[in-house]
């Protein structure tokens, strides 16, 4: 059987057969559908309807003068006929929708929906099958684009947004003249959330809108840019000043505050910045402190600072209480004594006596003797023994921040004459 299978000939006759058999098949299916002696067959069940969806339109005008509005990017195609024919047609899809607006002058139109490509044993239903179209004058401008940042507050803390921009600058837009003359910006957008050092967007698409906002359907010639962000890091070093309410307990004087940091590094807008001498604490309550000591106190940061590299600060309070010393034999001196008199103290019996002084001891460390001149007064006494009231003055830079406290109001002086 074999053998025979491989002669020539009986595979010409077998290939023969077949192909008859093929033609037959598709002949009668076609005669089935399509019966010109008008006799209805009774075994005609291979028609079949399909509709094919998403069947694009084209637009026949001169493209680069005109600009056509109302065609439907897409229509629904339905056909009927023979089952090998209408199956064939849907897989190759080897047909074309379309308009016809040669010849039109800009207007508005109410055209028909046109094919080409089927077969006339098809029977064709275009849904729509007409559509009202405008053509209009295409016209071409450049505008600038702008770019639009999104979370600009949110970049990394201490950082800002120096400049954006758009590379290439310009695009221009394609459409009828109508719609060119409604737009009012180009514009991209770009998210800045969490950018912490200058960065470069690439491919952002560009929109374009009319006054009202709304987005316009237009060619736009590139239709994306690259965006570069930059961003800059300002900061300022600033010294901290220690503010303070209220006063100290009575007896108690501040003799100084020490910071142990006196200065501090603040994140802030440059022209902010330009601004900004001092960084100031929250107030520090003189009246609830009574000795010395450190404390950490907050810094009163304002809200134009963005970051702040302390938000705190260490200081040391200085504080005073009054003291007393004694110092001890100062001088008594007299005053406008006669020549042909002599004067000698009998109580106390020495011309020294002891001073207490009261203040506070950054004071009172640099009071001596010779700051406290003790003095009696004894023009225009008579001789013989007198009490004498003792003057105390003291020098200008101490006379207030002291009291004093003499160990004899008076003296008792001899006086003498001399012949």
């Amino acid at each position: 059987m074999n053998k025979w299978l491989e002669k020539p000939w009986v595979i010409r006759v077998v290939a023969l057969l077949l192909a008859v058999l093929l033609f037959a098949v598709v002949a009668f299916d076609e005669n089935m559908y399509d019966n010109d002696d008008g006799f209805e067959n009774p075994f005609a069940t291979t028609n079949k309807t399909e509709a094919i969806e998403d069947v694009p339109v084209q637009i026949h005008i001169e493209q680069k003068e005109y600009v056509v509005s109302g065609v439907p990017e897409t229509v629904t195609v339905t056909l009927k006929g023979s089952v090998s024919m209408v199956t064939s047609t849907e897989f190759q899809r080897n047909f074309d929708v379309f308009v016809n607006l040669e010849g039109l002058e800009p207007g508005t139109y109410t055209v028909p929906l046109e094919y080409t490509g089927l077969a006339d044993r098809l029977e064709v239903y275009i849904d729509p099958q007409e559509v009202e179209v405008t053509i209009e004058e295409r016209a071409s401008k450049e505008f600038d684009v702008s770019m639009d940042v999104i979370n600009r507050d949110k970049v990394e803390e201490g950082f800002e947004i120096a400049n954006v921009y758009a590379d290439p600058e310009t695009v221009t837009v394609t459409s009828s003249k109508s719609i060119v003359d409604q737009i009012a910006i180009i514009k991209g957008f770009v998210d800045a959330n969490g950018f912490n050092e200058t960065q470069t967007i690439e491919n952002v698409p560009v929109k374009v809108y009319d006054n009202e906002g709304n987005e316009l359907n237009v060619r736009i010639d590139p239709p994306t840019v690259n965006v570069t962000v930059e961003i800059n890091n300002p900061n300022k070093t600033v010294p901290i000043t220690v503010e303070t309410v209220n006063e100290l307990p009575e007896g108690m004087r501040l003799s100084g505050i020490e910071l142990e940091t006196e200065e501090v590094q603040v994140f802030a807008a440059e022209d902010y910045l330009a601004e900004l001498n001092e960084i100031t604490t929250k107030p520090v309550d003189l009246s609830k402190i009574t000795e010395s000591g450190t404390m950490e106190v907050e810094l009163d940061v304002p809200e134009q600072i963005r970051k702040i590299a302390a938000d705190t600060v260490t200081i040391t309070v200085n504080i005073e209480s009054i003291e007393e010393e004694t110092v001890e034999d100062v001088a008594i001196n007299i005053a406008e004594q006669l020549d042909e008199l002599s004067v000698s103290f009998q109580d106390p019996a020495t011309s020294t006596m002891n001073v207490t002084i009261r203040g506070y001891p950054s004071v009172l460390e640099g009071i001596t003797a010779e700051d406290l001149q003790l003095s009696i007064d004894v023009g225009g006494l008579a001789p013989g023994e007198h009490q004498v009231p003792i003057d105390l003055i003291l020098a200008e830079d101490v006379a207030e921040d002291v009291e004093t406290e003499l160990e004899f109001e008076q003296v008792t002086v001899d006086i003498e004459s001399e012949e």
